[in-house]
């Protein structure tokens, strides 16, 4: 199952729209019958919402009054995100995902995964919202979608160390040794000293994998010593000579 992400050090617990997101989902608990539905859907397109709907999105206080068409051109053709056009800030961006996040502690799965993938739409390039999407899919079972948000998280983040290790561990279920393996090794290289929780994690992994795999091959009758003092008297294979420039 693949570990958890803890959130970032810059989450904060201060008021605004944050605080507004979880007293609406306490609320959820013993909703009002005059309680008005939202008219953002986190998980749609945001560039499938028609003039009229944000609009009345604008008139509900939804889409703050600085929202101008200039800015609905720039996020068409990609120049802003979401976020940027609805004038969400980084701070509310992550002050919702720490709720998300203590969503996920508490098995709450799907409320989690709604805000998050909200969160994914809003700023598309915060590696941090995809390993988080990334662990929720994989304790869902979607290993598939887990794997492909851990390699968002990765590309978008190098040195996201926790998606390396998800990512590995998603492999290893899935009996992918090589690919896992791979993932560790980097997990290690970014913790050299072996100081972080996932980097710890990663050579616990890799030592545990080392071990089933010398098993197995125990069991298979070969002689691991043997075949390793083999491969090492092997002569390295020469190099092939450059070809020379051909004359003009």
């Amino acid at each position: 199952m693949a570990s958890k992400i803890p959130p970032p050090s810059n989450v904060t617990k201060d008021g605004g729209r944050a605080a507004a997101l979880a007293k609406a989902l306490d609320d959820k608990k013993a909703p009002k019958e005059a309680a008005k539905k939202s008219l953002i859907d986190p998980l749609r397109d945001p560039s499938t919402y028609s003039a009229d709907e944000l609009t009345d999105m604008m008139k509900e206080g939804e889409v703050p009054a600085n929202f101008t068409q200039d800015n609905l051109v720039k996020f068409v053709v990609g120049e802003i995100t979401w976020a940027e056009l609805t004038g969400l800030t980084m701070q509310e961006a992550y002050s919702f995902a720490e709720i998300a996040y203590n969503l996920f502690e508490q098995g709450k799965y799907e409320q989690a995964q709604t805000i998050v993938e909200g969160l994914v739409i809003s700023n598309p390039y915060d590696g941090y919202f995809h390993g988080l999407l990334g662990a929720i899919y994989g304790r869902k079972g979607m290993h598939e979608e887990a794997q492909e948000e851990y390699t968002i998280a990765i590309d978008l983040d190098p040195t996201n160390i926790s998606a390396f290790v998800n990512r590995a561990e998603i492999a290893l279920q899935h009996g992918e040794i090589e690919k896992a393996l791979k993932d560790l090794k980097k997990a290690i290289e970014l913790d050299p000293k072996g100081e972080k929780p996932f980097g710890i994690r990663a050579r616990a992994l890799a030592a545990a994998t080392a071990s089933v795999l010398e098993e197995a091959l125990k069991q298979s009758g070969v002689d691991i010593e043997k075949a390793a003092a083999s491969q090492q008297k092997k002569p390295a294979a020469k190099a092939a000579p450059t070809a020379a420039p051909k004359k003009k």
